[in-house]
């Protein structure tokens, strides 16, 4: 929760301010600084705005409590903006092409630029002295990240790693903090972003604390249905499925939910014969959100 904390408190003071120094990013080849719009760039903004979010069945909206604040913790950043601060935004952007499980940053590496997720999905995550892995969020199109430890100067503390196939824009230090000094506005929407991802962590911590591992696995599962799918994800798809379009293993789920991995393939086994969810290409479709639905309820009386 420390950790995007401090990105809400580096945005407000960002958005007050329009100095910087310079840097530069050699980390990746063939990404240069769009002087000018490609193509691909000038439609962002409208391919953005036309992602289809799942729609929950009706009933759901009553029963998480925290589904809102998860939305908004998740809100597309970049389709949020207007025409004008998008075009200025990608202008000063360079956009990069990461394979599943290419690094963009680690641990101790110097923190030079702010990322925006055009494609794919980014999964964020610290590593313990012990090796032990904690996720800490995943980044899906639109969303911003990597603000942290950009203005108190200090080096990364998380690992950005591309979940799948992924496209980011990376804007430098620099140009993000003259971008948010120039754009009020956008500032301002980015930090209502962050102060929902630290609300989003609260209500996290509190269902850590009140929910069995069945519930907190069926409620992970919804949120993520809700902000990772679009349209069908395959041709296997049914109607009236949720999609978590999401490459998650057990592990992933464990580390989420504060359980062990043998609890979780346990809880997934379980599911899976009662018929509410099956796996589909290395993630999970929910087959009966009415029986998750009724978990959630029987969780919140």
């Amino acid at each position: 929760m420390f950790y995007f904390y401090s990105q809400y408190l580096t945005l407000y003071t960002q958005s007050h301010l329009a100095t910087g120094h310079s840097t530069c990013h050699d980390k990746f080849k063939n990404s240069g600084r769009l002087g000018s719009l490609s193509n691909t760039d000038k439609q962002a903004r409208h391919s953005f705005t036309d992602i289809e979010k799942k729609i929950l069945p009706e009933g759901f909206s009553n029963i998480d409590e925290g589904k809102d604040t998860w939305s908004d913790a998740h809100a597309n950043f970049l389709s949020s903006l207007s025409k004008v601060e998008t075009h200025d935004l990608l202008k000063i952007s360079r956009r990069m092409n990461l394979k599943s499980r290419d690094h963009l940053f680690r641990a101790g590496d110097r923190s030079n630029d702010v990322y925006i997720v055009a494609g794919g999905c980014i999964r964020l995550f610290q590593v313990s002295s012990t090796g032990k892995e904690t996720i800490l969020w995943f980044s899906f199109p639109g969303e911003i990240f990597g603000m942290s430890e950009l203005w108190r100067g200090s080096d990364r503390q998380i690992h950005a790693v591309a979940n799948e196939a992924t496209q980011v824009y990376s804007v430098s230090h620099k140009d993000f903090t003259y971008f948010l000094g120039t754009h009020p506005e956008a500032a301002m929407k980015a930090i209502g972003i962050l102060s929902a991802r630290v609300r989003a962590l609260g209500h996290a911590l509190v269902g850590l604390a009140s929910d069995n591992v069945e519930t907190r696995i069926a409620r992970l599962l919804v949120r993520f249905a809700t902000i990772s799918s679009g349209t069908r994800c395959c041709a296997d798809s049914t109607e009236g499925e949720l999609c978590v379009n999401v490459r998650l293993t057990h592990q992933d789920i464990a580390n989420l939910i504060g359980a062990s991995r043998q609890t979780v393939t346990t809880t997934l086994a379980h599911l899976r014969k009662q018929g509410a969810v099956r796996a589909v290409n290395q993630h999970i479709h929910i087959v009966q959100p009415e029986h998750l639905r009724h978990l959630l309820k029987k969780g919140a009386a």
